[in-house]
């Protein structure tokens, strides 16, 4: 029966990933339940959680509604795209509806940079072209990410803004924004916030009572993952249930990526990208940006339209029509950090131990860290190959043999999203950066975008960009012959509250997922606090750069 194999599927168990080198996974299990007692419990409390969501599954309802949304995949009426081809584009070049992008937004731009400048008037042309960079760290980076654009917006700074990159929680963020939820308001996101955060997105008991106040939610916030199970010939991973249970607690109506173009593609707003990666071997990622035109690769040159991901290609075009993957579907994917290797996990968790917790950690590290830099325990989110196959760029690479991309959370390589604003394409001249990471002070966000810049042969980045011995303030300039990069890392801000740290607060832990308002209200002050302090900076280093770029054309 499909709707058993269905479950069973859901409820596959977690495959064996120890190896002569490492541990297994129930050793693992006793040292976490050693360094947090509350592991057992909170196990404890899922596992009673996901026998409710097999009750569920088990009902009549439930059989009827994977029938009907295997029907509805097929209905063009409901799923136009699904009458289109979708075809490999080959080149370095943007699409071409991202170019008819540029040109409205800069149009729009004029006043608004002129005014947030402080000058009469500005020529398209000097214009600079900025892109945000919004790091990953779970729910943490979702609120501040909030708090930080709701600032950018209400001090004119985001109207001059090009494009919106985000890794992870901040894609979460962008995800809302840019949906009939928010109506692009931040001050409505933030209440939507407060209102649907305050409990665990694996509290299945709330999710099933969601499902089960009207069919026609639960289609709607199943479909994802039932086409996920038939989209992999009957499988499904954790990463699926994952986007399954944020898209319903956090969108609670079916979105699509492609849907998103109705609110920017005038230049009425940035535009968003939102990066995963797909880990090839040991330390090296490969990058793939999500826009609501394509996703691709910008080191393979090659690019789908966004509709027709999810799909298999042979010879650069696709062999079968499926539905546009939903965006519940694909945010489990761009947040799938515990799909990382072992390694950034533990790097991940260090801030949040206790000190005589430290020295394991960081032995088990010394110890095995060949082994836990190649596996995940949990596996990646897998979709076709839309490139396998086809003829090879310059660069070495193995994805053109594989015939599935496993793509994960682009934090496990950069938290920070820099590459996509890197594209010489883009000829982005200022990077705001938004680090929201856990591990601020230590992770080498900015030494790596230096490596990435000079294997890939791009100029102009500024070689002072790192976390000096001495700290960082909550705002600092570093300036390159071609690129500017405005840092902002999340740290406290004494005007606004000296207590709050959010680098050691317990609730701002990357893993915790449930806040209360009035701690959703306390991270979104503390974004907008960390922005509006520093507007005035803000605007001499843009005019700085406005008129370096205007000295440069005449």
């Amino acid at each position: 029966d499909t709707s058993d194999d269905f479950i069973n599927s859901v409820f596959s168990t977690i495959p064996d990933w120890s190896t002569d080198d490492l541990p297994s996974l129930e050793e693992l299990g006793n040292k976490m339940t050693n360094l947090y007692p509350a592991f057992t419990s909170q196990m404890e409390s899922l596992r009673q959680s996901y026998e409710q969501f097999w009750s569920f599954f088990s009902m009549e309802e439930f059989r009827r509604i994977l029938d009907e949304t295997a029907r509805e995949d097929m209905d063009a009426s409901l799923h136009p795209e699904i009458e289109q081809d979708a075809k490999v584009r080959i080149g370095s070049e943007l699409a071409k509806e991202e170019s008819e992008f540029i040109q409205a937004r800069k149009k729009r731009q004029r006043e608004a940079f002129a005014a947030f400048i402080g000058v009469d008037e500005v020529d398209e042309r000097d214009i600079p072209v900025i892109g945000i960079a919004s790091s990953g760290g779970g729910y943490r980076a979702m609120i501040a990410a909030t708090g930080y654009l709701k600032g950018m917006d209400d001090t004119g700074m985001l109207a001059c803004v090009m494009y919106l990159a985000g890794v992870s929680g901040s894609t979460w963020s962008m995800a809302q924004f840019y949906s009939s939820l928010t109506g692009n308001k931040w001050d409505v996101l933030v209440d939507h916030l407060k209102s649907h955060i305050h409990t665990h997105i694996a509290n299945v008991s709330n999710f099933v009572a969601i499902l089960q106040a009207s069919a026609q939610n639960a289609k709607t916030l199943m479909q994802g993952i039932i086409q996920r199970y038939h989209q992999q010939n009957g499988t499904l991973n954790l990463v699926d249930i994952f986007g399954c249970l944020l898209g319903g607690t956090l969108l609670t109506q079916k979105q699509t990526l492609s849907r998103q173009r109705r609110y920017f593609q005038d230049g009425s707003l940035p535009m968003p990208v939102y990066c995963v990666v797909h880990h090839e071997v040991e330390d090296l990622y490969r990058w793939f940006e999500f826009t609501p035109f394509e996703m691709g690769c910008e080191e393979l040159n090659a690019w789908i339209p966004i509709w027709g991901f999810g799909r298999q290609f042979k010879d650069g075009k696709n062999i079968e029509r499926l539905p546009e993957q939903t965006l519940g579907t694909l945010m489990g994917v761009f947040g799938s950090a515990f799909a990382a290797s072992l390694a950034h996990f533990f790097q991940e968790i260090r801030g949040f131990l206790p000190e005589a917790a430290l020295a394991t950690v960081e032995s088990t590290l010394t110890q095995y860290k060949e082994s836990l830099m190649t596996i995940h325990p949990f596996s990646p989110a897998r979709f076709p190959n839309p490139f396998y196959k086809l003829p090879r760029p310059q660069q070495d690479t193995c994805l053109f043999d594989r015939d599935y991309l496993d793509l994960l959370d682009a934090g496990c390589d950069n938290n920070l999203p820099f590459y996509p604003l890197l594209r010489p394409e883009r000829k982005v001249d200022l990077i705001v950066a938004l680090d929201l990471s856990a591990d601020i002070q230590t992770a080498p966000h900015l030494e790596r975008a230096e490596g990435y810049t000079k294997r890939r042969g791009i100029d102009g980045w500024p070689a002072d960009a790192r976390w000096p011995d001495n700290g960082l303030g909550t705002c600092t300039i570093f300036k390159g012959s071609q690129t500017t990069v405005a840092y902002f890392p999340l740290i406290t801000n004494a005007s606004y509250d000296s207590d709050f740290d959010p680098q050691t607060a317990e609730f701002c832990s990357t893993w915790n997922f449930v806040y209360s308002a009035e701690q959703v209200a306390k991270l979104v002050g503390l974004g907008e606090a960390n922005w509006r302090d520093n507007v005035d900076q803000m605007k001499h280093t843009l005019r700085s750069v406005w008129q370096q770029k205007k000295s440069q054309r005449l």
